[in-house]
């Protein structure tokens, strides 16, 4: 895949140094000239904004064309295809056989090889809809949600680490990961799911699983010992914001948090009104859970109990919070007065930002109760185990949630967000004036004057809930096209828009945009449905094609063939275990840590899970590690997971031939793939040894000359270990040859690639 982000970092790069260029032509009135400057002139000048761009227009459902190969439509999505490939003198490449159809369409839905007993049980289908009814299968299996999901984790930017130098754990973000892949398994609408992560807690608050999914508005990587708090706070609602941009609606809004941007109609306001949607949000890692009559009540029991205990708690609290002052002396030197007072301020007393500025700076100031007594005096301290006592009685009475979850949230408190500034040039000290919540003007309707958003009556102060209902309109210009391009994307190689994250001018338009406007509507029309989506494009002519083409040169572009493709890193890894026959299904739960190669990294310690069972769950659930991403997945293309990816880079280089021949893994996977192959045929027999290798690894038996060239292999390499005495352990020679053939199975481009 062609990382997206690399794209954004492109154009962060351009943006930044034709700034820093305009700063330096200006220098002597630079400040004089932020101030004056008609600041996002496309809102305030009161002109319409350029809204000539395809992706700002309407969805339309286009009209089908007609074609004259009407034999190879299966589908509309074949019209479409043929009515361009027709105009060029090109036409469908013929038909993919049945073997490499399953294995083209098992890959591509579970990220895993099939069976040989389910390519059987597909080759001797016979009925018309044999082909469907394989999708159905693969849809309904719970491997379909860990393929898939792992697509949307690229782009949220998971990991269970903070990143940047401390590199932090995130015990309980795992549990968002496992949302998501409940979630694609259970055909959540794509609306739905939006608006959960955005806005579960306000929208869904007795769902459990919604509350989970606003972990999304936490994914970002967080200096977990950052010396400057206000700037870390800015930084981590930066890079939310243009996340937003880009996951959801294509945009690389994200280049507007310095200045207007330079290519597209977004003006500086529209980064800061979308980021007010997020200013209000304080990260939790237990949520309440009930219906909204449940949670006021439960506040308004909570309120009362409050004030009953009020005077025990602040006299705690004032002794306390002097003795932990005084125990953390040294390390609160370095921070500002407003954040020592939010750190003084007692929990309950604080408001939306004190809570923000406390998450990231308590945790830098851990004091134990050893240290914070040492603080007081005897007397204080003798009072202190008196309040202590009284307090533990009135908890008993302290009411208590309907229900609660665990999990790294984010939820908004009752004395509402924070103000939200525009920022001179982005710096987060230099604020110019308030914005309140908007969405990017070249999407608001009307003459380019900004309506005011009025929030819904929800738990919360209602923003994101208003941002989340319009992303999720049908009439949206842009959401719909973006998870349907994605989708695409997935299935072909590449997308009907050539930069997922970005829909914006810079990006070449749609190869095909009726397709893709058809697309759209037909999946609102469809209920937001990904499966049914799915559906529509694998059981289309142009997703059946054969790879082998002489098309491809000429028509590749045009989808007159299927393009070929490396398996992404997950998918290798898992392969190869499917193939030793170790692959543990084993679904949910925290990351699992598989060994490092040794003396890897001496700097960032990776505890490694002592069941080899565990240690061989599928890739999706390995431990995300900002800092130090396993290494097999890195070689691999694993995308950096500091910044969202909308495609995978596919690079072909000699770090990945080293990592197959020499890691630990592939060799102990390389045995039992031997051992499997002899279990299952129970011969000695190379001929039926290396056919059953075939089928295991290439969906296929091989042909005459790959057979005789198998076993010549097989022969030769047992006469050369004999004669080295060079045995793999207790094995004997003819089951280590079996077991360097096998290896060599997994070292080929038709085990690694997809035709």
């Amino acid at each position: 895949m062609v990382s997206a982000s690399g794209e954004v970092r492109r154009l962060r790069h351009v943006c930044v140094s034709r700034s820093l260029l305009v700063g330096l032509l200006v220098i002597g009135t630079a400040r004089i000239a932020v101030a004056e400057r008609p600041r996002g002139k496309i809102a305030s000048s009161g002109h319409v904004p350029d809204r000539s761009h395809w992706a700002f227009q309407p969805v339309s459902r286009p009209v089908v064309p007609r074609i004259g190969a009407v034999d190879q439509v299966c589908t509309p999505i074949d019209a479409f295809i043929l009515h361009r490939l027709e105009a060029h003198g090109l036409s469908l490449s013929k038909a993919a056989n049945r073997r490499t159809l399953i294995r083209r369409a098992t890959f591509d839905l579970l990220g895993l090889p099939p069976t040989p007993e389910q390519i059987d049980r597909f080759l001797t289908d016979k009925r018309p809809d044999a082909w469907e009814r394989l999708i159905d299968r693969l849809l309904a299996s719970p491997q379909y949600g860990e393929a898939w999901g792992r697509n949307w984790l690229d782009l949220v930017r998971f990991a269970e680490t903070s990143g940047f130098n401390a590199d932090g754990t995130r015990p309980l973000a795992y549990k968002y990961r496992d949302y998501v892949i409940r979630a694609f398994n259970n055909d959540t609408p794509y609306n739905r799911f939006v608006q959960e992560q955005l806005a579960g807690d306000e929208m869904f608050p007795d769902r459990p699983e919604a509350l989970v999914a606003t972990g999304y508005n936490r994914m970002w990587p967080d200096e977990s010992n950052a010396s400057n708090i206000l700037l870390a706070r800015q930084d981590a609602l930066n890079d939310l914001t243009a996340n937003v941009g880009s996951v959801f609606l294509g945009l690389t809004l994200g280049c507007a948090q310095c200045h207007d941007h330079k290519f597209d109609p977004f003006p500086q306001d529209d980064f800061y009104r979308l980021q007010a949607f997020f200013v209000g949000i304080v990260p939790t890692e237990q949520v309440p859970v009930g219906t909204p009559q449940q949670l006021a009540g439960y506040r308004r029991r909570l309120d009362e109990w409050m004030k009953t205990t009020e005077a025990v708690r602040r006299e705690l609290h004032r002794i306390e919070s002097a003795a932990r002052a005084k125990a953390g002396r040294v390390k609160r030197r370095k921070f500002p007065a407003i954040v020592l007072k939010a750190i003084d301020t007692a929990p309950d007393k604080r408001t939306a930002y004190q809570r923000q500025l406390a998450f990231w700076s308590e945790r830098q100031i851990v004091v134990t109760d050893k240290q914070l007594r040492a603080r007081m005096t005897p007397a204080q301290r003798k009072r202190v185990a008196v309040l202590r006592k009284q307090l533990a009685r009135f908890l008993k009475s302290r009411p208590r949630p309907p229900a609660t979850e665990d999990a790294m949230a984010a939820v908004e408190i009752a004395s509402g967000p924070p103000p939200t500034f525009l920022l001179d040039s982005g710096s987060y000290n230099r604020p110019i004036e308030k914005v309140q919540p908007g969405f990017p003007i070249v999407l608001a309707p009307g003459t380019g004057s900004r309506a005011t958003i009025t929030p819904p009556q929800t738990i919360g102060s209602g923003r994101r809930t208003a941002l989340a209902r319009w992303l999720t309109r049908p009439d949206n210009p842009l959401t719909v096209r973006v998870i349907v391009n994605r989708v695409w994307q997935e299935h072909f190689g590449r997308g009907l828009v050539a930069n997922g994250n970005d829909f914006g001018t810079r990006t070449p338009s749609p190869s095909h945009p009726k397709l893709l406007d058809w697309l759209a509507a037909e999946f609102v029309a469809g209920g937001w449905s990904i499966k049914r989506l799915h559906r529509l494009m694998m059981t289309s002519a142009v997703y059946r094609q054969s790879s082998t083409s002489p098309q491809t040169a000429t028509g590749g572009h045009l989808y007159a063939t299927f393009r070929r493709r490396r398996l992404s890193a997950e998918r290798i890894r898992d392969a190869v275990l499917s193939m030793a026959g170790t692959l543990n299904r084993q679904m949910y739960g925290p990351g699992i840590r598989p060994k490092l190669p040794p003396k890897f990294s001496s700097r960032n310690p990776w505890p490694v899970s002592k069941s080899k069972m565990q240690r061989n769950r599928r890739s999706v659930y390995i431990f995300a590690k900002r800092n130090l991403p396993y290494p097999l997945l890195k070689t691999f293309d694993l995308p950096d997971m500091h910044e969202s990816c909308a495609r995978r880079a596919e690079t072909t280089v000699a770090p990945q031939a080293l990592m197959l021949l020499n890691s630990e893994l592939i060799l102990d996977a390389a045995r039992a793939f031997a051992d499997r192959v002899l279990l299952e045929t129970k011969t000695a027999d190379p001929r039926r040894l290396v056919s059953r290798a075939y089928l295991l690894a290439f969906s296929r038996k091989p042909n005459r000359a790959e057979l005789a060239a198998a076993v010549s292999f097989f022969r030769r390499q047992r006469t050369i270990i004999v004669h080295d005495g060079k045995a793999d352990g207790q094995r004997s020679p003819s089951v280590t040859a079996l077991t360097d053939f096998c290896h060599v199975l997994l070292n080929t481009n038709e085990f690694l690639y997809v035709d």
